[in-house]
């Protein structure tokens, strides 16, 4: 099943989007069951639109493991993991512009990671 994402509208105070990145299927950011969240940075790129074309980001080594990336690994085509990375080009966007952001990785209750919310 490929990766989703959901984009925020633009928040003209803060002069950007939020994503949140599903590798979990069609799971969307309310059907989440999320029972911990993970600090990292991310690397994105982003189309002229504010499309996120791709992204990248280190996993944290706690989570290097083949459990918490079962989604990654088995459900997200678009999605490659070289350790300690993981790669995710999204299919028909190209990016523009290349930005570090904040993000929190997501995890269900058997330790998976399930999704990603970029600030």
């Amino acid at each position: 099943m490929p990766i989703q994402v959901e984009r925020s509208n633009f928040d003209p105070q803060d002069g950007r989007y939020q994503y949140y990145v599903a590798f979990k299927g069609s799971t969307n950011r309310e059907e989440a069951e999320v029972h911990h969240r993970v600090p990292i940075e991310v690397a994105v790129s982003v189309s002229e639109t504010g499309d996120l074309a791709d992204l990248s980001f280190e996993v944290p080594k706690k989570y290097r493991n083949e459990v918490a990336l079962t989604f990654i690994k088995r459900e997200a085509p678009q999605a490659h993991y070289v350790d300690p990375r993981v790669f995710v080009a999204i299919p028909g966007l190209t990016g523009d512009a290349v930005l570090a952001a904040v993000a929190n990785l997501e995890l269900d209750a058997a330790g998976r990671i399930i999704g990603m919310d970029i600030h």
